[in-house]
């Protein structure tokens, strides 16, 4: 203890918070070995409320996310210490979902190993994209106990509570910063600061595409709770508008997709059942949507361009032939894709199949190991989504194996949502839903999923919370022959 107090002095002394931050990281790892549940909630916390306000408060400490890097991986250790050589191992049995991704993530770190990149390359990818591949399954290999039971309820409120704070802090970011950033130059967008405490950065921007789908999914939550009768009216007003605020002082287009797509999950009962309630809340959705859309291509007009010219540009820049950083060398959502084909085929089967290597598309600015690839494409933007990302790093089969991760986990969902009748339940599960659904489209909107430690999280905590309510709620052994009987008596 006496060593590793003067070693955390010492570094206090010469003004290294970065490497200090690193160096209690993995001090405290050590004794969260038996408190996991305790690693998650700072992991949760850290990554969704603390970073974003020191990046606010002290704009140039960007690497203080190594510091929820290292958690991460000290979740994986200790996620996959019970599967394999744990005194649980013979009872955890991990969703088809959860052993794909897991899959996926081999997979890519194998074949990695045959392509040009370097291993300090290979290394940063793998760090960059799985960084909270821990938190995914440390919470599918929990114990389904009570204690843990509570664990997750805790997590959830803590979530809700976290996406209420968002309110306060996208209005300041839009009322003082957005002016600040008016004429800095150097392609930055002013209002694209207005990402709440999801990585917003004063020289840059911020992760606001991953607060609008944390927002919708917890306004699903609401909703769904709300239509259970598990939350008031009085309440789920209160924080509908609260959750819905935000969404509004952006410019974030995802939003005009997901909400409709989240009233659709919300009220899919109701819809099959009730048409006119469907029509109504429907109609409400379509009403916000339109007042939205309404509000990013009129009112916030600081570009200096027309509603018209900001329409024309977003379909430049999404489907046409435009460059989405504005030169003529950087593609677009969709070219990015279209140049992938381009590029690979039957003279190419090894990399169109397995990809070039974790990292070896990254085109970070300011990183510290860029991708083989984005030299050879300068200013290109190759990794600019998801999917391109995955096609370059993995190949086709990697990107082929993710789509089965997101296709396996939505059917999972779907089987518990049908056997639930537990109102608060159901809610959760709906915005599980949501944030599969939002990661679908994440595909071709950003790239934030391969190197947000924001967005890694929520999706791994959506894998991991879908992952342990399945082994929560086992399907009974003859469910399928039951289910055969009441098709054909429904069909009879």
């Amino acid at each position: 203890m006496t060593a590793i107090a003067v070693v955390a002095g010492w570094l206090a002394s010469i003004s290294q918070p970065i490497v200090l931050a690193v160096f209690v990281g993995a001090f405290l790892s050590v004794f969260l070995l038996s408190r996991v549940d305790l690693a998650v909630w700072l992991l949760l916390a850290g990554t969704l409320v603390v970073n974003g306000a020191v990046l606010l408060m002290f704009p140039r400490m960007t690497k203080i996310s190594w510091a929820l890097s290292m958690l991460g991986f000290f979740l994986l250790a200790a996620g996959l210490f019970p599967l394999f050589l744990g005194r649980w191992r013979e009872r955890v049995r991990l969703p088809g979902f959860l052993a794909l991704f897991l899959a996926l993530v081999a997979l890519s770190a194998g074949m990695s190993l045959l392509g040009k990149g370097p291993a300090l390359e290979i290394l940063a990818g793998v760090k960059r994209s799985y960084q909270m591949l821990g938190l995914a399954v440390v919470l599918a290999a929990a114990p389904v106990t009570a204690v843990w039971r509570r664990h997750f309820h805790g997590w959830g409120g803590f979530l809700l509570l976290a996406a209420v704070l968002q309110l306060p802090v996208a209005l300041y970011e839009r009322i003082v910063l957005v002016p600040l950033r008016v004429g800095m130059g150097g392609g930055v967008v002013p209002i694209d600061i207005v990402a709440g405490t999801f990585e917003p950065n004063f020289e840059g921007g911020g992760e606001n595409g991953t607060m609008v789908i944390f927002l919708v999914a917890c306004l699903a939550y609401v909703l769904t709770a709300w239509r259970e009768r598990v939350l008031s009216t009085l309440w789920a007003a209160v924080f509908a508008v609260e959750l819905g605020v935000p969404l509004f002082l952006g410019e974030t287009k995802i939003a005009l997709v997901l909400l409709p797509v989240m009233f659709l999950l919300v009220f899919s009962r109701e819809i099959r059942r009730s048409p006119l309630v469907a029509a109504a809340a429907l109609s409400a959705g379509a009403l916000l949507t339109a007042v939205l859309a309404w509000l990013y291509f009129s009112v916030f007009t600081i570009q200096g361009k027309s509603p018209e010219q900001m329409v024309q540009n977003t379909i430049d820049y999404n489907f046409g032939s435009a460059g989405y950083y504005g030169n003529k060398a950087s593609l677009n959502r969709t070219t990015v894709l279209t140049f992938w084909v381009h590029e690979h085929g039957l003279h190419n089967p090894a990399e169109t199949l397995f990809g070039h290597g974790m990292g070896a598309s990254y085109a970070g600015a300011g990183t510290l190991v860029e991708g083989h690839l984005n030299r050879k494409y300068p200013g290109m933007a190759i990794n600019l989504n998801t999917a391109s990302t995955l096609l370059w790093d993995s190949g086709a089969v990697g990107a082929a194996v993710f789509l089965g991760v997101l296709a396996t986990a939505w059917r999972a969902s779907g089987r518990l949502l049908s056997r639930c009748d537990d109102g608060a339940e159901r809610g959760r599960l709906v915005a599980l839903r949501v944030c599969l659904a939002a990661n679908v489209f994440s595909l071709w909107y950003s790239n934030s999923l391969m190197n947000s430690p924001s967005h890694e999280l929520l999706f791994a905590f959506t894998l991991g919370y879908l992952a342990w309510l399945v082994r929560a709620n086992p399907l009974p052994e003859n469910s399928s022959q039951r289910h055969e009987h009441q098709t054909a008596l429904s069909h009879a």
